[in-house]
């Protein structure tokens, strides 16, 4: 038998991705980014989780299907519902959000919840050349 170990009061769950990113498995989608979005810390090739059953609210990153492509977007909701290009290189595209169903050329698919990136790759890296230079 013996005394049970202090350390067992301070132990934690198993660390599960599964468990942080996927709240209605259901709903929960992981897609690829085509392009690199540095600004919103998007690198290209990075996973995206969209979850469609997430209300989105201003600023939130969106998956939206707009002319039968999926494109990622930034919802602006004030003074307009419009989507804005996450690079802000571009015009804004204004929308009826009344009007996004099944059948409209415009819909939001989802909200962006989580993105993994391959930092590997040193992208983020604002040191180059290391901190000697």
């Amino acid at each position: 038998m013996g005394f049970p170990s202090p350390a067992a009061d301070y132990t934690e769950k198993p660390l599960s991705l599964d468990a942080l990113c996927i709240h209605k498995p259901h709903a929960t989608y992981f897609m690829r980014a085509g392009q690199a979005y540095l600004r919103a810390g998007i690198q290209k090739g990075a996973t995206l989780v969209v979850d469609a059953s997430v209300k989105p609210f201003d600023g939130s990153i969106v998956i939206v299907a707009l002319g039968g492509e999926f494109v990622v977007k930034r919802l602006r909701l004030h003074p307009a519902p419009a989507l804005l290009p996450l690079d802000y290189a571009g015009t804004p595209v204004p929308i009826d959000l009344d009007d996004m169903d099944e059948n409209n050329a415009t819909r939001i698919f989802g909200v962006m919840t989580y993105c993994v990136n391959d930092m590997r790759t040193g992208e983020f890296d604002d040191t180059p050349y290391g901190i000697d230079g």
